[in-house]
C-alpha cells in the first residue's frame, strides 16, 4: 500500500507497516507536551485517574508560554508553580515563565525530529512539521499518554500544497499563509487532514517562512501539517537531536491524496485579515487607509528571527507614529538572544517600540490589552470580537511588513513603497 509521510510516521508509531486514513490505531508518540493555560484542567484529569506516577517523564514537555510572568492580580502564577512543582516530582520537561513558545522550545531543544510524532494541546504545533515532526492535537486526552505511554488516534487525510516559484519583495510567507485561509476556512475541504506542502516553493523558503504557513495551517481547517526535510531542515534536525534517534520519511510515489492544490509564491502579495473573522483577507490596498491604535509582532505564527529582522529592515532610522504603540515579542529566549546579538533590540528600543519577554504575550490580549474603539494591527493568529481585550475593539491581520509599515505610518499602508526607500 502506498504511503504518504503521515501515514509512515503514524504507522511507526502503531509499530506497523502501513495505516489507512480514518483508521483508528493505538500508538506511542514520541513526546507530549501541555501548557500553563490548560494545566488545571488537565492535572484534574490525573488526579481523578488516581495516577501516582508518569509512564516515560522523560517524554513530558511542560511550558509555562502563555502567561510569560505572574501579573498583578491574576492567579496565573498557581498554574506556574503547580506545574513547575509537578514536573520537578515526576521527572518532566519544565520550561518556566519567559522561555517561549511550545513549538519552538520542541524544536529548538531537539523534542521534534523528523519522522517523530507529537501528541499536543494545540494545533498551531503543527509548525514542528518543519523538521518533519507530526503534531497530532488534543485535549485532555494528551494526559493519557503521559499515564500510559500509548493512545489511540484517528489516521489523518493527506492533501498536497504545491508551492512554486519565489516570494517576492514585500511579500512574506504569512501572506500565503492568509491566502490559504482565506481560500479553505469556510470549507470542511481540509478536514481531519494533514497538508503536505512540497515543491521548489516550499524549498525556497526558511526554516523560518515555512514555520509561520505551518502554524496557520490549523485555521485553514486542517488538523495539522508537513515540510519537506531538505539539506537545510536536516542539517537543522540533526544539529538539535543531542544524539537521539530519528528516521526522514518520504511519500511514496503514486501516494493517494484526498485533495491537491498549487500556490504560486511569485502570483502573491501583501494581505490584510478584516475584523472580526479569519477567512475575510484581502490585499492590503482594500484595508489601507485605517488608523490603527496599537500594532504587534508575534504569536506562534510569526515571531521568529526572520520576523523581527523584516520589522526592523523598516524601523531602522526611524519612529513609530506618536499615537501608536507598538509590541514585539520574540517567540523563545534563543530568538531573543540572536535578535540582540544582531542589535536588533536597539533598533526596535530606538524607534520607539516595546520588547516583552518570549511567549505568548500580546496574541491572547494576555499583554497589550484593547480598549474600546481601539484598533490594532498584528501578526497574531486571531481576530474575534474580544481576542485581545474589549468586544468593542478590531484586530486586523498581517505580514510583519504590513505591521511594521503601519506602525510607522500610523494607519494600515502597504508597506512596499517604504521598502522600496530602504533599498534605495
Amino acid at each position: 500500500m502506498k504511503q504518504t509521510i503521515a501515514q509512515k510516521i503514524v504507522a511507526r508509531a502503531a509499530g506497523r507497516d502501513s495505516v489507512e486514513p480514518g483508521e483508528y490505531v493505538d500508538v506511542t508518540p514520541d513526546c507530549t507536551v501541555c501548557q500553563e493555560i490548560a494545566w488545571p484542567a488537565r492535572k484534574a484529569v490525573i488526579d481523578r485517574s488516581g495516577a501516582t506516577s508518569l509512564a516515560r517523564p522523560d517524554k513530558v514537555v511542560m511550558v509555562v508560554d502563555h502567561t510569560t510572568s505572574a501579573g498583578m492580580g491574576t492567579a496565573y502564577y498557581k498554574a506556574h508553580r503547580e506545574m513547575r512543582d509537578f514536573a520537578a516530582k515526576h521527572g518532566a520537561h519544565f520550561y518556566g515563565p519567559g522561555s517561549g513558545l511550545r513549538h519552538q522550545v520542541l524544536i529548538e531543544d531537539g523534542f521534534a525530529r523528523p519522522g517523530t510524532l507529537v501528541f499536543s494541546d494545540e494545533p498551531n504545533i503543527a509548525s514542528i512539521g518543519v523538521v518533519g515532526a507530526l503534531n497530532i492535537p488534543m485535549s485532555s486526552e494528551v494526559v493519557v499518554t503521559q499515564i500510559f505511554e500509548t493512545n489511540w488516534m484517528m489516521v489523518p487525510r493527506s492533501v498536497r500544497f504545491t508551492l512554486t516559484g519565489r516570494l517576492r519583495d514585500g511579500v512574506l510567507a504569512r501572506d500565503l499563509a492568509q491566502t490559504i485561509i482565506r481560500d479553505f476556512a469556510e470549507t470542511d475541504t481540509l478536514t481531519q487532514s494533514c497538508i503536505e506542502y512540497t515543491g521548489d516553493g516550499a524549498t525556497s523558503l526558511s526554516l523560518d517562512e515555512r514555520q509561520s504557513i505551518l502554524a496557520c495551517s490549523y485555521h485553514a481547517g486542517a488538523d495539522t501539517a508537513l515540510m519537506p526535510v531538505d539539506a537545510l531542515a536536516l542539517e537543522y534536525a540533526r544539529g538539535r537531536a543531542n544524539g537521539q534517534p530519528f528516521e526522514v520519511f518520504e511519500s511514496d510515489e503514486d501516494a493517494e491524496y484526498a485533495f491537491e492544490a498549487s500556490y504560486d509564491l511569485g502570483a502573491l502579495s501583501p494581505m490584510v485579515t478584516l475584523p472580526p473573522e479569519l477567512h475575510n483577507v484581502v490585499p492590503v490596498e482594500d484595508a489601507a487607509g485605517v488608523k490603527v491604535d496599537q500594532a504587534a509582532i508575534g504569536s506562534c505564527a510569526s515571531g521568529r528571527l526572520d520576523d523581527l529582522r523584516a520589522a526592523a529592515s523598516l524601523l531602522r532610522g526611524h519612529k513609530i507614529a506618536s499615537h501608536v504603540t507598538f509590541y514585539i515579542t520574540p517567540g523563545s529566549r534563543e530568538i531573543y538572544a540572536a535578535a540582540a546579538r544582531e542589535g536588533l533590540l536597539e533598533v526596535f528600543a530606538d524607534a520607539g517600540a516595546t520588547v516583552l519577554a518570549p511567549g505568548c504575550t500580546t496574541c491572547w490580549g494576555y499583554e497589550g490589552f484593547l480598549n474600546p474603539g481601539e484598533v490594532q494591527i498584528s501578526t497574531h493568529q486571531m481576530n474575534y470580537r474580544g481576542r485581545n481585550g474589549s468586544r468593542e475593539s478590531a484586530s486586523y491581520l498581517s505580514s510583519a511588513y504590513v505591521v511594521t509599515a503601519s506602525a510607522l505610518a500610523g494607519r494600515i499602508v502597504d508597506p512596499r513603497p517604504m521598502l522600496a526607500g530602504v533599498a534605495a
